[in-house]
Order: C-alpha cells, then sequence, then structure tokens
C-alpha cells in the first residue's frame, strides 16, 4: 500500500470540506435564484393588476368629487330657498296679522257699541 502522510490525509479532508461547501454554496445561490425569480413575478403580477386598479379609483375619486360638488350647489341652492320661504313667510304674517288684529278688534269694539245701544234703547 502507497503511505500517504498525515499531511496529505488532512488535505484530502481539507479539500473534501471545501468540495461540501462549495457544493452547499451552489445549492444556496441556485436557491436563491430561484426566490429572486418568483419574487421577481410575483411584484410583476401585483403591479399588472393594481396599475389599472389605481387608475379606476382615481377615476372614481374624480366622479364622487364632481357629483359632491353638484349635491353641495343643490343644497346650498335648498338652503337660500329655505331662507327665502321664511322671509316670505314672515313677510305675510306682517302684512295680513295686522291688519287682522285691526279688523277683530273694530269688530269688538263695535259688538261693544252695539250691546251698550241696545241696553241704553231697552231702558
Amino acid at each position: 500500500m502507497i503511505g500517504i502522510s498525515a499531511g496529505g490525509v488532512a488535505a484530502i479532508i481539507a479539500a473534501g470540506v471545501w468540495g461540501v461547501l462549495a457544493l452547499v454554496l451552489a445549492y444556496m445561490v441556485f436557491k436563491t435564484a430561484v426566490l429572486l425569480d418568483s419574487t421577481t413575478k410575483l411584484v410583476d403580477g401585483i403591479r399588472q393588476e393594481t396599475v389599472p386598479l389605481l387608475s379606476e379609483v382615481t377615476a372614481t375619486v374624480t366622479s364622487v368629487n364632481k357629483e359632491l360638488d353638484r349635491v353641495d350647489g343643490m343644497v346650498e341652492s335648498a338652503g337660500n330657498i329655505a331662507k327665502s320661504a321664511e322671509r316670505l313667510s314672515s313677510v305675510i304674517e306682517h302684512a295680513v296679522s295686522s291688519p287682522l288684529i285691526k279688523v277683530i278688534a273694530y269688530g269688538a269694539g263695535a259688538s261693544r257699541a252695539v250691546r251698550r245701544l241696545q241696553k241704553r234703547k231697552a231702558k
């Protein structure tokens, strides 16, 4: 048998360990590449789905803002109409109530006068 020295055995063991280490590192690089590739595909898929979705959301928000502006205008108009109706009601109340009070007062006074005259005639 060929005699191998202790240094030779150590060199063979070191070479084997380096070989195994190189294989492990190559496997890790391969797995990292596969992981990176799948992550890239996932990000691309998400981008392809979210970009159109964001466009739709932007269009929807713009449309909603336009509708809210319209509703604000309508609410403001309704408030103005309510204020006008309140003022008109107040004016009508003042215009009608004052003559009505006068007519009622005149009627009360006239009926009192008629009663007094009837009492005088009855005596």
